[in-house]
């Protein structure tokens, strides 16, 4: 229905075609998806756009493996509904042209929506009739921007725990922040999120220090992400502190003298993904790199590396080859970085060498990192808490985890992050946890090792004043969970079975940790007697129902006021869904009367006979309230006849 209604009601203008397979058929070259859905019942008539190197999965070895080559790969996907491709393989077209696989006419109509496409962005336009041509910095960046993004934030942060904890007062004196996420702000731009610009990029430990100017703010990374090490890059050391150096060549191979060169002390992150550069000045198209270093460890032990490229690298560690990594075997930069290491002593200088050759995929990409790697000390950091007023733990994940290419393999908090809670909670202060994720996160496992939670999400460049705002009481949270936190992984089917059953509150038959749509306040609401303007209806009618609701707290505050529909006589129904909802805002002790329309397609149902939604008459319940737990709702009978 989501995919529908953007489709048919916000009229996208292009859609992608997923990696995987749906039948049997990869979805790039589906007629079910493609042509009979999406083109002939929704109507759609612009751009099918592959997601990045899909044709390339048709023909790859271990991939799908549908089709022998580009040439028949990219032919296929022009046939069953593809117009655009993310990658090179439709290069291969003039050589499916040549050979019969596609007549120009084939071609007509995907190349007619392709232009369409550019001329409706203005492409072949002079800039000057484009309105967005000249949006600089300083209106993207603007203040007024700025506000939004913050409000934004505030409205997404979910609080899920409090016992009397929150909001912390701002005359605190002393707080202890403790998480890999605390002073990360890379991590609030999420997966495939815009990038704020240098005066809009703060981490939440900024955000928290701008909130109580006052009070002494102890900070510590205490641990990593998933790591038992915590890691201390020595980039910097590096060439006498000028950092290692990069030497870019062109033609595919290190020879002769270097086009660029230049020293990088903080990260070594050069990729095309997303740009046309691989790193500022260089022509990404033959790149090889050589990255070159003397260092001399203050420690005798194990210097840690991790490099990941797109098509394999040579490490040398003076003069000899340590590792020669294939591009089959590389290290994916998306993922969590898998560390090796090689034997250093102290005030032993080494001499490193990283070497580079571009790939011939759609992307060019290399990363490295050097650092020393020891196990995090918890005693020390419960010494720090001795006189403060409040422990503030920022963990959970990063993009790193569960964005492009990082799967997670379970969905708990990792465990040297529970470690940590445990440690935190047995020094006696109150711990508020503040959950950095773009999903559920299971917490069971550590739910009594705290004494608040909010869900903050990534929640962009306004994310670091906004939580900021709700832990100290200048916002009064309102969020709600649009995920089920379920208490543990064991509450999910297995990965492999693509079945709904058991899956979300709309087929989920457990107790969660916390259930959809739920989350708190620093007041609390309560519902009256709903009432419907018709008990039943003619299918192809809605209804509305209005929701009295009171706030009942000393607080001003905000309250999501959700409607859900539960059919009684179709078993394969969900056991309900979300059908609508609307925010409201009441002073303290104040009453409104929440009106909320349900459509007639939300008593819509798939139905095997026409292979589609119909709407289904019968008996169904309507239930409304402060969460999809069935404590937190009220039903009403209704029926369409």
């Amino acid at each position: 229905p989501a995919f529908k209604a953007l489709v048919t009601e916000a009229d996208v203008r292009e859609v992608m075609c997923a990696y995987q397979r749906y039948e049997g058929v990869p979805c790039c070259t589906n007629d079910r998806l493609l042509v009979d859905i999406l083109r002939n019942k929704w109507g759609y008539d612009a751009i099918v756009l592959t997601d990045c190197d899909a044709i390339n999965n048709f023909y790859t070895k271990g991939q799908h493996e549908t089709h022998p080559d580009a040439e028949h790969a990219s032919a296929d996907a022009i046939l069953h509904g593809t117009d655009l491709e993310c990658g090179i393989s439709f290069i291969s077209l003039k050589d499916a042209l040549k050979d019969g696989l596609v007549k120009e006419s084939d071609l007509d109509g995907h190349v007619k929506k392709v232009l369409t496409g550019r001329f409706e962005l203005g492409m072949f336009d002079p800039a000057d009739m484009l309105p967005w041509a000249n949006l600089g910095p300083e209106v993207i960046s603007s203040e007024s921007n700025d506000q939004l993004a913050i409000q934004s934030a505030r409205e997404s942060m979910v609080l899920l725990k409090n016992e009397s904890v929150l909001p912390l007062s701002k005359d605190v004196k002393k707080l202890l922040v403790l998480g890999p996420n605390a002073d990360n702000a890379e991590m609030l731009n999420g997966n495939y999120g815009g990038t704020p610009t240098e005066e809009h990029k703060r981490s939440i430990l900024e955000g928290i220090k701008r909130a109580v100017p006052g009070a002494e703010v102890v900070y510590s990374k205490a641990c990593e992400l998933e790591d038992e090490f915590n890691t201390t890059n020595v980039l910097a050391d590096f060439n006498g502190g000028q950092g290692l150096l990069a030497s870019f060549y062109g033609d595919k191979k290190i020879a002769g003298k270097a086009k660029l060169e230049r020293y990088y002390d903080k990260e070594i992150n050069f990729s095309t993904f997303g740009a046309w550069g691989f790193a500022e000045g260089v022509d990404a198209d033959d790149v090889a790199v050589k990255l070159t270093g003397s260092y001399t460890p203050d420690f005798t032990g194990k210097l840690s590396y991790n490099i990941s490229s797109d098509n394999g690298y040579v490490l040398k560690v003076n003069g000899k080859v340590v590792e020669k990594a294939s591009a089959s075997g590389r290290m994916r930069r998306w993922g969590v970085p898998q560390y090796k290491s090689f034997d250093v002593t102290a005030g032993k200088p080494v001499n490193v060498e990283v070497e580079y050759v571009r790939g011939s995929g759609a992307f060019a990409m290399l990363s490295a990192v050097f650092c020393k790697r020891e196990r995090p000390d918890f005693d020390a950091l419960a010494a720090m808490a001795s006189d403060a007023d409040a422990i503030i733990v920022v963990g959970g994940i990063t993009a790193q985890q569960e964005g492009e290419g990082g799967d997670r393999p379970d969905i708990e908090l990792p465990k040297i992050q529970q470690s940590l809670l445990k440690a935190m909670h047995a020094t006696g202060k109150p711990v508020v946890l503040v959950n950095c994720s773009g999903s559920a996160m299971a917490l069971a496992s550590v739910e009594d090792q705290y004494d608040a939670l909010i869900q903050a999400w990534y929640a962009g460049q306004g994310g670091a004043y906004a939580l900021a705002d709700v832990i100290f009481g200048d916002y009064n949270p309102s969020g709600k969970l649009p995920v089920t936190f379920y208490a543990s992984t064991d509450q999910l089917p297995d990965f492999m079975n693509y079945d709904m059953e058991g899956r979300t509150y709309r087929y989920f038959k457990g107790t969660p940790l916390y259930p959809f749509g739920y989350g708190l306040s620093y007041t609390t609401f309560g519902y009256g007697e709903a009432k419907l303007s018709k008990s039943s209806v003619k299918a192809g009618n809605g209804v509305d129902i209005t929701v009295p609701v009171t706030n009942t707290g000393s607080v001003d505050g905000e309250e999501v006021v959700q409607v859900y529909v539960k059919s009684l006589d179709n078993p394969d129904a969900p056991i309900k869904a979300l059908k609508g909802f609307k925010k409201v805002a009441l002073k303290a002790g104040k009453s409104a009367n929440v009106k909320i329309t349900l459509r007639p397609d939300s008593f819509s149902y798939y139905d095997s006979k026409v292979d589609g939604l119909s709407i289904l008459p019968g008996k169904y319940q309507i239930l409304y309230g402060s969460s999809s737990a069935d404590k937190d709702l009220k039903a009403l009978d209704f029926q369409v006849l």
